[in-house]
Formats: C-alpha cells, structure tokens, sequence
C-alpha cells in the first residue's frame, strides 16, 4: 500500500511487486484440475446418504424444486462469489479478506476455526464408512439378520461398529480399537493428499470426483432393479407440491445445498487463488 508523499515512481515500483508477487503464485496444473478440486469439494458425503433421505421426508420432487431454487438464489451466487475474490487476490482466505477491508480478517479467522470443527466429526463419519467398505467384501454381509442374529442394521452399527455405551456405564470411556484404525487410516489419506502439494490434489481429484460417479451409476443400476424400484421412482419426481407451503421444506433444502456448497469457509477463495 502506498504512504503519504509516494512519488508515482514509488507507486508503480509498489505495483510491480503486488503483480510480481500474484504471478509467482503456483498454479493448478490445468483448468481441468481446478474443476475436479471445486466438484470435489462441492460432491461429498451428505450428497449421497442424506439428500435421498431429504427428499423422501420433504415430499419427494418438491424437495428438489425448493433445493434447485436454493442453489440458484443463495448458494450458487455466493459460492461463485468466493471463486471471484480468489482469483482477483491470489491470496487465501485472510489475505482476501485483509486486502478488502483490514477489519474483515477476523471473518477468515472464523472460517477456519468452522473448518477445524467440522472435520472432526466429518472425518469420523469417513472412518464408519471405512469400516462398512472392508467388511463389505464378506461372502455374506455382516449387517444382515441372517448374519447377526436377527439384529437390525441400526442394531449392528451401534453394537458391532460403534459398540456403544451409555454415559457413565463401565467401558464407556475405552479406546475401539477398530474406530481408531480407521480414523487414523482417514487421517493418513488426507496427509497424503496434502502433503504433496496443490499438484497431487489436483491429480487425486480426477479419481475422487470421478470413480463416485461411475459406483453411483453402479447403484443406480442395481436398484432400480429391484421390487417396488418404480414406486421409489414415482415418488421422487412426482411433487407433494403441499411441501412448499412449508417453512421446514425450505429451511432444509437451504441447509443441503448450503452445506453441500460450503459458502463461507474460506476454501473456495483458497483453491480460486491458485487458479
């Protein structure tokens, strides 16, 4: 920034460097790259286990018209916005908010302080489906009542996966073992894609954006092949329009996209500024 009595020689020398310093910037390898890393953050889990859930507690299709409005008018926009201030700045989350306004840095300190606490339970919910992933490679699936005694699936994940106590009860406080392995066994995976660089991440989005979508159509295969596939169907694009006189329909299809989207955490600015 320019003082007091900077002569316009001083002024284009400060530029220089502001210019210099924004082209030395690494950059993602390609344009392809960049788009796998924004798909990759925007496609996550809650897209897979609890958006169907969503739509068949919100009346099907009138979910989705009220979760396409949502992404259209309030997180597309702001999402976009973000990918914007990345670029023009080339700066992560609290340099953006610095150069804007000096104030508005402690908005990017929030951000990251919001992203610390949810990857603690996010990577735990990574660790339950590492355990589902290796035990499902069983002849006979461990969950099903034939193989667990006639118990439910609610039944095995919180006695088998979770072995869960109650508060106070004796072992309640012990360390599971298989719990732990796969939390460390996520938490090694993210260091892995971390600790190479922006390149590496960039390479591994291809396969994490991608391979969902090809087990997706796998599933999507496979289930509507199965009995009552077609009512399933008919539910989901036939609208219980009734819903969207609902303050709740819409509280919960802003919330889905924007969670999905995750405006405001500061990672969209940081992954535009390499771009």
């Amino acid at each position: 920034m320019a003082v007091a009595g900077a002569t316009p020689q001083d002024v284009s020398v400060e530029l220089g460097k502001q210019v210099s310093t924004a082209s030395e910037r690494p950059k993602w390898g390609s344009r392809g790259q960049f788009i796998m890393v924004l798909m990759g953050y925007a496609i996550g889990l809650g897209n897979i286990w609890r958006f169907p859930y969503m739509c068949g507690k919100y009346g099907g299709g009138a979910f989705m018209i009220a979760y396409l409005v949502s992404l259209f008018c309030i997180a597309a926009p702001l999402f976009v916005f973000e990918t914007v201030l990345g670029h023009k700045y080339q700066l992560g989350p609290v340099g953006t908010f610095t150069n804007m306004y000096a104030p508005w840095a402690g908005v990017a300190y929030v951000s990251i302080i919001m992203t610390c606490v949810i990857l603690t339970y996010y990577q735990a919910l990574l660790g339950w489906a590492v355990i589902y992933f290796v035990q499902s490679f069983a002849a006979k699936l461990p969950w099903h009542p034939d193989e667990c005694g006639g118990c439910t699936t609610g039944d095995y994940f919180g006695q088998t996966v979770l072995n869960a106590a109650s508060f106070g009860d004796e072992g309640g406080w012990d360390v599971q073992g298989k719990l732990f392995l796969a939390l460390m066994a996520v938490w090694f995976v993210t260091w892995l894609a971390l600790i190479g660089g922006k390149n590496v991440l960039g390479k591994i989005a291809y396969f994490t954006v991608l391979f969902p979508v090809l087990l997706l159509v796998i599933i999507f295969c496979k289930a509507v092949t199965l009995e009552g596939a077609g009512d399933g169907v008919a539910y989901y694009i036939t609208p219980d329009m009734s819903h969207l006189t609902k303050a709740n329909t819409w509280s919960a299809a802003a919330s889905q996209i924007l969670f999905s989207l995750s405006p405001a955490m500061g990672t969209a600015i940081a992954m535009s500024s390499y771009h």
